[in-house]
């Protein structure tokens, strides 16, 4: 029996140390601020957040740079909104930490949020597919 798990195990295996040590971002909304927090199972306070917001205004995409501020906790920062009310528009987040990256990308709406989370840089057709 164990010599039909040896080759789904062999694998496994590079799966397996691929999730360890997770990185990945979350965000949540508290008031009008927005709150991006690099977690895992290592420690990510000293991780490198950049942000941008990608719109669609008018039929026209934009993007802009999205300024983060530091909080008193090491690895969270805020957002104020710093992008237009017209048009339809989405956050990216991306985090960095020792070679490990991860990527999360928030669609905004009136009425609730879509959070979307990958270790892999988005691609352009999923930008566009939240812009939608």
């Amino acid at each position: 029996m164990l010599r039909r798990f040896t080759p789904t195990m062999m694998l496994l295996l590079p799966l397996a140390s691929l999730w360890a040590g997770g990185f990945f971002l979350t965000v949540q909304q508290k008031d009008s601020a927005i709150t991006v927090q690099a977690q895992g199972c290592r420690d990510y306070s000293h991780a490198s957040i950049t942000a941008r917001a990608e719109g669609l205004v008018n039929g026209k995409r934009e993007s802009l740079p999205v300024q983060l501020t530091a909080t008193e906790k090491p690895g969270t920062y805020t957002v104020q909104k710093q992008w237009p009310d017209q048009g339809k528009w989405v956050l990216v987040f991306d985090g960095a930490s020792a070679g490990v990256h991860t990527h999360t990308l928030v669609a905004l709406t009136n009425a609730e949020w879509h959070p979307h989370m990958t270790m892999q840089p988005l691609a352009p057709g999923e930008i566009e597919a939240a812009l939608r």
